[in-house]
């Protein structure tokens, strides 16, 4: 071929230390060669071998396995006369019982005694309630005696100033006789069968005379003015002393009608009390005597089933016997939750229950508030079917919403210094481009029960490593898993 003659020309013309160091070079590239092929070979042969998975929206699923409990929805409750001896209970709880079936058996002899005393307990109390009701008034004797004192009064002091007008008046009348007479003694001729100075002497006598009577009938007009004056005065104030007697006795009646309408109030309220504790004696007594009428046997009021009872033998009845379901009543479910599965578990999530050979879905229709113990309690209604009330497995699956980075949760990986994940990146190397991981910090949002939903620097492009034959960690050097 030419070029083998080209090169033959070329080494005949060659200084032959020149050709000497060529081959040295040729020789330590071939070496060199060798080497790295060799070197390749053992590192891939050791390298651990991962499987990649880029990222990818959607949800992430978590399932719960719970243990519940089913009881009937609501359930009417039987009542009965309390404190009865218990004789005999002959159903039990979850029996299904029809209207008048026996329910309980009493003692009849004390049965009688309650009758007895419930009757009496009761007569008591009516006739408190119709005293309560009667009422009561103020007594009004003082006030209107006060009243007729003050009346004598005021005709005693109208009697006394009357008295005293006529008294003065028949003074007055005198007196004016008396300056009459005086008049008439001054204006008397002389007696003209006396000398004239006997006659003189005798008429100023007259005169000395009714001028003294004139002056007594004057004092003895100040005198009764003055005793009338006084009258008046005296009676006046007996008077007053009556009326503010009168007065009190008015303030004292008014205060008392104030204290027994609030008192009479009282009494009605007290009345409406008796006449309700009365209402509840009789049906009281009437259920004491009609379970006498039926023999001391407490029946069934309907049908249904006996979901529970508070009746036990040798013991005195309470006053609620139990509670009994109607027969087309539903079947409650009720699952108390630790604090995880109440953050996974929220109204409207559809729960899946298996009693037995039956099963169905239920969506959580309530939620407890969190009790002294950190436990919330759901609760559901359960389709119809044969459930009993008991115990029950329960299993739920909830979802996230959608979520940007979702990753299996494999490839999700925490040291010291948080969630992280790794990644593999192609870089030159002495031995040539290979495969090495990088560490990838990141931030839990949710974790699944095989998924995790993610946030960090990611986008749908990055390969993570989501398994691995061997441990690995940043800046290992990795062979890719084919998985075709």
């Amino acid at each position: 071929m030419k070029w083998k003659e080209d090169v033959a020309v070329l080494l005949r013309q060659s200084d032959p230390q020149q050709l000497h160091r060529f081959g040295n070079i040729v020789r330590f590239f071939a070496v060199l060669l060798v080497i790295t092929l060799i070197a390749r070979g053992t590192a891939g042969a050791t390298m651990p071998v991962v499987t990649l998975q880029a990222p990818s929206s959607g949800t992430v699923s978590r399932n719960a396995m719970m243990n519940g409990t089913i009881s009937y929805t609501g359930g009417t409750p039987f009542t009965l006369p309390s404190g009865l001896l218990v004789t005999s209970v002959p159903v039990q709880v979850g029996q299904t019982v029809k209207a008048g079936d026996t329910l309980a058996t009493f003692d009849e002899e004390e049965l009688k005694r309650a009758v007895a005393s419930k009757q009496a307990e009761l007569q008591q109390v009516q006739v408190q309630a119709a005293q309560q009701a009667e009422g009561d008034s103020a007594d009004p004797y003082s006030a209107q005696l006060a009243q007729e004192q003050l009346e004598r009064a005021y005709a005693e002091t109208q009697k006394t100033y009357e008295e005293g007008l006529e008294s003065v008046e028949r003074m007055r009348l005198k007196r004016n006789e008396a300056a009459q007479d005086l008049e008439n003694a001054r204006n008397a001729p002389l007696d003209d069968t006396l000398p004239k100075s006997e006659a003189e002497a005798q008429k100023q006598a007259n005169i000395d005379a009714a001028t003294a009577a004139l002056e007594a009938a004057e004092e003895a007009l100040y005198q009764a003015e003055k005793a009338a004056e006084d009258a008046n005065d005296a009676a006046l104030s007996a008077a007053q002393s009556v009326e503010d007697s009168r007065n009190t006795a008015l303030h004292a009646l008014e205060k008392e009608e104030e204290s027994v309408a609030d008192q009479n109030e009282l009494n009605r309220a007290a009345a409406a009390v008796s006449d309700a504790n009365a209402a509840e004696l009789q049906a009281e007594l009437d259920a004491l005597q009609a379970l006498l009428k039926e023999g001391a046997r407490y029946t069934a009021p309907q049908n249904g089933t006996v979901i529970q009872l508070n009746l036990k033998v040798g013991e005195n009845s309470p006053k609620v016997g139990g509670l009994l379901a109607d027969e087309a009543a539903d079947y409650t479910l009720s699952i108390p939750l630790d604090k995880d599965q109440a953050q996974q578990i929220t109204v409207g999530t559809v729960l899946h229950v298996s009693q037995s050979k039956v099963s169905g879905d239920a969506a959580v229709q309530n939620l407890s508030e969190e009790d002294a113990e950190g436990t919330v309690t759901a609760t559901a209604t359960l389709p119809q079917g044969g459930w009993n009330a008991g115990a029950c497995n329960v299993s739920a699956t909830s979802q996230s919403s959608r979520q940007d980075f979702v990753l299996p949760s494999t490839a999700i990986r925490q040291d010291g210094d948080g969630f992280f994940v790794l990644a593999a990146e192609e870089q030159n190397t002495i031995l040539g481009l290979q495969n090495v991981l990088v560490r990838l910090p990141v931030t839990v949002l949710e974790e699944g029960d095989t998924t995790t939903a993610v946030s960090g620097a990611l986008d749908y492009d990055t390969q993570v490593v989501v398994s691995s034959d061997k441990s690995v960690q940043a800046g290992d050097k990795v062979r890719i898993r084919d998985n075709t």
